[in-house]
């Protein structure tokens, strides 16, 4: 079983706004037991404060790894957990996910895709991704025991969606977190996410607001 631990790489970049809310929504929805951010030198600006105050995250510098995959490969072939880049919104608990050795999803057929991936420790499947010449290669996941969940557990907007990015509607019900690609949208921001069909699931994760009960005239409320 893997363990609810999310791991997340920070590496010489900007940090952005949408990382913070990534954080935030991991929190929020995907049920962790612990978040750690892995990282070589603090960001800088108001939205690095921010994810800084998220209670409970822990933050773990280490030198910049030569090889990123590698870094995170190794991370939870020792640790496990589930690795994820920092361009998700979280929507639901993972824990349905995490019975098996080993997790990766897939975008698009018969390949692998490395932006989010859990194992237990001591996995086959990570140990045969680390000397793999090609980790995405759809054949190694048919010679050890994992799980590849379909397309819409965290890849139901495709690289370049209109209708996402227009504000259209999309269903999430079996969706368990959704990749932004990040890479291929560079001007990505909170603003510009609040205008999609995430918008309300967002603000309600992150800036929830308290329930109130009335009782024999007196608001009671619950932050």
């Amino acid at each position: 079983m893997i363990p609810l631990i999310f791991h997340f790489a920070y590496f010489s970049r900007i940090w952005k706004d949408f990382h913070t809310v990534c954080l935030q929504t991991c929190k929020g929805r995907a049920t962790p037991e612990r978040v750690i951010v892995h990282y070589d030198r603090d960001g800088e600006g108001p939205d690095w404060e921010a994810a800084r105050d998220i209670s409970g995250i822990e933050w773990r510098k280490v030198d910049l790894p030569k090889d990123d995959h590698l870094y995170r490969l190794d991370v939870l072939d020792s640790e496990g957990g589930f690795f994820c880049d920092l361009d998700f919104i979280f929507l639901k608990s993972f824990e349905e996910l995490r019975r098996t050795p080993a997790l990766i999803g897939s975008h698009q057929h018969l390949k692998l895709n490395m932006s989010l991936i859990g194992s237990e420790p001591g996995s086959d499947f990570i140990r045969a991704l680390k000397v793999a010449e090609d980790p995405i290669d759809w054949d190694i996941s048919t010679i050890y025991r994992v799980t590849i969940p379909r397309r819409h557990a965290f890849y139901p907007v495709t690289r370049c969606n209109k209708t996402f990015w227009s504000g259209g509607g999309f269903t999430f019900e079996k969706t368990h977190a959704v990749h932004l690609w990040e890479k291929l949208h560079p001007e990505l921001s909170v603003p510009q996410l609040m205008e999609t069909c995430l918008g309300d699931t967002i603000q309600a994760i992150c800036d929830p607001k308290p329930t109130v009960t009335v009782l024999a005239g007196r608001f009671l409320s619950f932050d």
